[in-house]
């Protein structure tokens, strides 16, 4: 309504496209109030809600051991988070009424705040503390229990929402065991406390005696756990066995309690109990159901719960295995033979036998008496072995003897100079063509006195490769001069390789030396002419910087004066105005040719007027900025008056290896140091990249690394690498500053 025919027309033909304009302003508000609350909540989608679990308990020690045991599977099971919490209900004190009033409006503030999914009663006395008092203190929750007898729950109706699991009562199992041990019983003497708990125990206990009234006789002791009680137990008759089934309790009182009484009694009177925890040192045993596994099953239920089952779909697990438990101390105290416990009973605390004791001790004195005999007899074998060796070594000798001279034989017509050394490193033997060479005798040569014909500058080198090949066993090459019979000190290119005796031991070394005295003067032929042509490079730059410089410099700055007088002052006619655009332009094309030509050739005018640093610094950067890398530059101690050929070299090592390790390394960062001491300048580029085999890089990297050991021979300098496989590059450039430059460094660190 109220839309003319354009208007509707235009909207249908542009209905893909939506505008926030076009929602009424009271969506709008909701929206926005709808973005608001789901952004201030983000808990609700991102954080697991806690699964809360309430543990009850009426016996202290109980509580511990059982979340030690349930807690890491149900942890385990269930992906949410599990908090667990405990309550620990004062036994007797939780029969009276006030009491458990008390507690429950203490647990129902304690809990308020807290959702809990499942409640854990861990014994009879907490199980019907948490059925009367659920719709106060955490109503609708559903309850699993443990540790309750399956006597208990006859005469308890379980409730909707609960369930667990029953242990069977041992009664009848354990008075069968104090008659089969000790079959001349008149009297068996039921001691037990005054709780509700003691008097349930008691009638159950009457009922599985009534089963033995014609052999037995039974005398029931009840009341407080006290000395009085004690005082009791120790006027019973002979022939009197006690089955003490006073209810565990755990807490604190002042002089006397359950464990006191029961460990009392059982030094007077053989004791047994069904009460596992009540079978403490003195005890003979009894008939015991596996706490532990009946603990985990109640823990798998209450997982059950956690994940979504109903407590009434669960049926309440009974039960019934129970094993016969005796301690081993207390059947020697009380005279019963081990070999009249049931068969299938566990015997708890026994002392080990002579051979279990000794076991260890003897086997090691047998192992080492056969390890004797065995080293006997391979000693006498190997006295054999070496008689037969010694007779074959006496046969091989004269074989050797000939091998020997036809080894001399060759070795003295090869074209190339032998010699070899024993494993004491020293030169035992020289062919005849060494000989010829030094024009030395063989007695002159033998040991170390080789080494006197090594030059000087040489000798240090020559040794401390060929003795750190000899520590480790490896062969090696080296170039030294060595001088001819005709004191021309000739370059040697000496090969060695360690040699092996039969048996596998070390001989020392054989080695192979050639005249490379040429092969060294063609090279350093070609690196002169490599020099050569590096200064005719450099120089060819600093020329065209030059030209840069003094001559397309001024062409520009001309250009730019030109340029603004005609902004500033125009002329009138359209025909002069573009008479002068033309002549800008062509004198624009004609630098830019100009300019092309000489890029190639520049040379960085910054080393020449900032100094070294200052050029390397800046390389770095520009690199870093052309190739997307990080290049970590420091500079320190470095003059700012370098000699031109020092500087330039340095700068030129710096390009080339940086670029080399861009293209190669294949990372992404790099450290670059310059450095002065007071005796020379150093250059170290160093990457972390993938490395490379030394011998096949020189081969096979072009001339880069080449260039860079040629620059720094310009100026006395020295070159190194460092590199393998997978663990980066390093590259070392160094030389020794003259005292001019050391006098600069000095200054220029004081500054």
């Amino acid at each position: 309504m109220g839309k003319d025919s354009t208007q509707v027309e235009t909207e249908c033909g542009d209905a893909s496209r939506f505008r926030v304009s076009d929602i009424p302003m009271f969506f709008r508000i909701a929206l926005f109030a709808v973005v608001v609350l789901f952004l201030a909540c983000p808990s609700y989608a991102t954080e697991p809600k806690t699964k809360n679990v309430l543990v009850l308990f009426s016996t202290v020690p109980y509580s511990q051991g059982f979340l030690d045991l349930v807690e890491p599977p149900m942890r385990a099971r269930i992906s949410e988070p599990i908090a667990f919490y405990d309550a620990y209900l004062e036994d007797p004190q939780v029969e009276e009424k006030s009491y458990r009033e008390s507690m429950a409006e203490t647990l129902r503030r304690r809990y308020a705040q807290v959702k809990l999914n499942v409640v854990i009663a861990c014994n009879p006395a907490a199980l019907y503390f948490a059925e009367e008092y659920r719709d106060k203190i955490f109503p609708g929750v559903q309850i699993v229990f443990a540790g309750v007898g399956a006597g208990d729950l006859e005469k308890h109706k379980i409730l909707p929402g609960v369930t667990g699991v029953a242990s069977p009562w041992g009664f009848r199992e354990t008075i069968d065991l104090i008659l089969h041990l000790q079959p001349n019983t008149n009297t068996i003497a039921v001691v037990s406390g005054d709780t509700r708990w003691d008097k349930d125990f008691l009638a159950v206990a009457h009922s599985e005696l009534l089963r033995h009234q014609d052999k037995v006789g039974e005398i029931d002791i009840a009341g407080p756990v006290d000395r009085k009680l004690l005082e009791r137990v120790s006027a019973l008759p002979p022939h009197t066995v006690v089955l003490f089934q006073a209810y565990p309790q755990f807490e604190s009182r002042p002089e006397f309690g359950t464990w006191d009484l029961v460990t009392a009694i059982a030094q007077r009177v053989p004791t047994y109990s069904v009460f596992p925890r009540l079978c403490v040192d003195g005890c003979i045993g009894g008939a015991y159901e596996d706490a532990q596994k009946e603990d985990l099953w109640a823990g798998q239920i209450a997982t059950r719960v956690l994940l979504g089952e109903r407590a009434d779909d669960i049926p309440v697990l009974y039960s019934a295995a129970l094993q016969n438990r005796v301690d081993w101390r207390a059947l020697r105290r009380w005279q019963i033979p081990e070999s009249a416990v049931p068969s299938g009973s566990e015997v708890l605390n026994r002392e080990p036998t002579l051979w279990e004791r000794y076991r260890k001790y003897v086997i090691a004195a047998v192992a080492v008496i056969a390890a004797q005999l065995v080293l006997i007899f391979g000693l006498l074998w190997q006295r054999a072995k070496r008689r037969r060796i010694e007779a074959e070594l006496a046969r091989s000798n004269q074989q050797i003897g000939e091998s020997e001279r036809r080894f001399r034989l060759v070795a003295n017509t090869a074209p190339v100079m032998i010699w070899m050394s024993g494993a004491d490193r020293l030169c035992t033997y020289f062919n005849q063509p060494w000989l010829e060479f030094t024009g030395r005798s063989i007695e002159a040569e033998m040991g170390n006195g080789w080494a006197d014909g090594v030059h000087p500058e040489d000798a240090k080198g020559c040794l401390e490769t060929y003795t750190k090949a000899f520590d480790q066993r490896q062969s090696f090459q080296m170039e030294y001069r060595l001088r001819r019979h005709d004191g021309e000190s000739r370059w040697i290119f000496d090969l060695g390789v360690p040699r092996w005796n039969t048996d596998g031991s070390f001989a020392g070394y054989i080695g192979s030396c050639l005249d490379v005295t040429e092969r060294k003067r063609a090279e350093e032929a070609l690196s002169s002419v490599n020099r050569r042509l590096i200064e005719a490079h450099e120089e060819e730059r600093t020329w065209i910087a030059r030209e840069l410089h003094d001559d397309v410099n001024q062409r520009l700055a001309l250009l730019a004066v030109q340029l603004d007088t005609l902004r500033q002052m125009p002329p009138a006619s359209t025909v002069e105005l573009k008479r002068r655009i033309t002549e800008e332009h062509e004198l624009v094309l004609e630098l830019g040719r100009d300019v092309q030509a000489l890029s190639h050739r520049l040379h960085s005018s910054k080393l020449e007027y900032l100094g070294l640093a200052a050029a390397a610094s800046t390389l770095c950067n520009e690199l870093s900025d052309q190739k997307k890398v990080e290049i970590d530059f420091q500079a320190d101690g470095v003059p700012k008056k370098l000699s031109p050929e020092i500087a330039l070299c340095f700068f030129r090592v710096t390009q080339e290896a940086l670029q080399n390790a861009i293209k190669h390394s294949g990372c992404r960062n790099f450290e670059v140091r310059l450095g002065a001491t007071s005796n020379e300048l150093q250059l170290t580029v160093r990457d972390s990249g993938i490395g490379f085999d030394l011998d096949e890089g020189m081969k096979s990297r072009g001339i880069g690394l080449s260039s860079m050991r040629e620059r720094l021979k310009l100026v006395g300098g020295e070159f190194s690498i460092e590199s393998q496989p997978q663990r980066g590059t390093t590259i070392h450039a160094r030389v020794s500053l003259s005292p001019q430059m050391k006098t600069a460094t000095a200054g220029g660190q004081e500054a």
